[in-house]
């Protein structure tokens, strides 16, 4: 059984155990930009097979789907509105978006806002940076949601349409897809956010290991969770590709659904076990969660780590690794008992998040340096090595 054929099968038995609350979730949750395994467009095309076959009501579904588009964008569109711009303006400028460029963008993007939203919304792979962009250039509230809400519809219709119309064929022929789309739709930003990690890195001079809590001693804690934020962002689609990867290529020995939906499809094996409504509110606390733990990880652990960054991260990610495969997933193996265990695979690809987590949280969390000027952070890397000279004597 092919990876396309398991999405289509594990698909179909979500919709019709949840019916149009389970497209209202996964949308929801996709649109306020947690990656998640199975692409809206994939999930769209089942909504409108299973209108076709009168398990769900077409209208209700596109009216569902519509406004889990409008709520989850709008999220995303203050997040970037809040906290993107500055991101933008501070580090755009190591990978060649000057402030003149971006000055120069926003000024297109609000001469042409909305016809450029609603194009931008009808794109593939354009849609969730279209909404960033928005919020990150100042739209108008007014201009972005009348122009998203057309896009969207435009494009929750077109996909569901051709799921009614066309029929299972269309989810069949998926199978035939070499590199799935929601493979591309997690690699394609993991590799940008990387690269851009890279260039930042590279842009402000740091060290394999710097001592960035020295600087701006009182914002430990903000800088840590923003940087908790985004390792979560990229160990998420890090486990995105993985997941996709293992539905391509292993081989897994013949078992029922359940079973193959807990070896290839994750979120939807925790919808199973904790049910929709809990997942609603389970994404943003797992993102919290992260951005938690990078907040502490600043404030006490990395000052006291000299270790390379990314060492310094991936050990400090040994911690809420422990409370994962001690605490979280017992529970929910208690949780869903007819479901059977989780499973050794389970607690593997927890240790490859919280890798992920560990690597990116430690590499992301000193370009807090780009906030002191350049003559300034060289002054403080060398008080941490006049500092830290004593130490090591001591050690020799």
């Amino acid at each position: 059984m092919q990876w396309w054929e398991v999405v289509r099968l594990s698909l179909s038995s979500f919709l019709e155990q949840h019916g149009v609350l389970a497209s209202f979730i996964v949308i929801l949750i996709e649109e306020t930009g947690v990656p998640v395994p199975v692409p809206g467009d994939f999930l769209m095309l089942g909504v409108g097979v299973h209108a076709r076959q009168g398990t769900v009501e077409l209208w209700q579904a596109l009216l569902v789907m519509e406004l889990a588009t409008l709520l989850g964008a709008s999220i995303l569109y203050v997040v970037a509105a809040r906290a993107g711009r500055d991101l933008v303006y501070r580090y755009g400028r190591y990978i060649h978006l000057t402030p003149a460029r971006l000055d120069q963008a926003e000024r297109w993007l609000t001469h042409h806002g909305a016809a450029a939203i609603v194009a931008g919304r009808l794109t593939p792979g354009l849609r969730m940076a279209t909404v960033i962009a928005s919020g990150v250039f100042g739209v108008s509230p007014w201009r972005f949601l009348p122009s998203l809400a057309l896009g969207a519809f435009l494009y929750i219709l077109a996909y569901t349409l051709l799921g009614y119309f066309v029929g299972p064929p269309i989810l069949r022929a998926m199978e035939g897809i070499h590199l799935p789309l929601g493979l591309l739709g997690s690699l394609v930003p993991l590799a940008l956010l990387l690269f851009w990690v890279a260039r930042v890195r590279r842009g402000l001079h740091l060290r394999d290991a710097t001592e960035a809590g020295f600087a701006d001693r009182r914002h430990r804690w903000r800088d840590g969770a923003i940087a908790g934020g985004l390792a979560t962002l990229i160990s998420t689609l890090a486990m995105n590709v993985v997941i996709h990867l293992v539905g391509d290529l292993a081989l897994l020995a013949p078992g029922n659904l359940v079973e193959r939906v807990q070896a290839r499809l994750a979120v939807l094996a925790l919808i199973r076990v904790i049910g929709p409504f809990l997942l609603l509110a389970a994404a943003p606390l797992f993102v919290l969660v992260g951005i938690g733990w990078g907040a502490f990880y600043a404030q006490w652990v990395e000052p006291r780590v000299h270790l390379p960054d990314w060492l310094s991260g991936l050990c400090f990610a040994l911690l809420p690794l422990s409370v994962a495969v001690v605490v979280v997933l017992p529970v929910l193996d208690s949780a869903a008992p007819d479901l059977g265990p989780l499973g050794p695979l389970a607690a593997i690809s927890e240790v490859l998040r919280h890798a992920s987590y560990g690597a990116a949280l430690g590499t992301i969390y000193p370009l807090r340096m780009a906030r002191l000027p350049a003559a300034l952070r060289r002054n403080t890397e060398r008080s941490v090595l006049a500092n830290a000279a004593p130490l090591l004597d001591s050690r020799g």
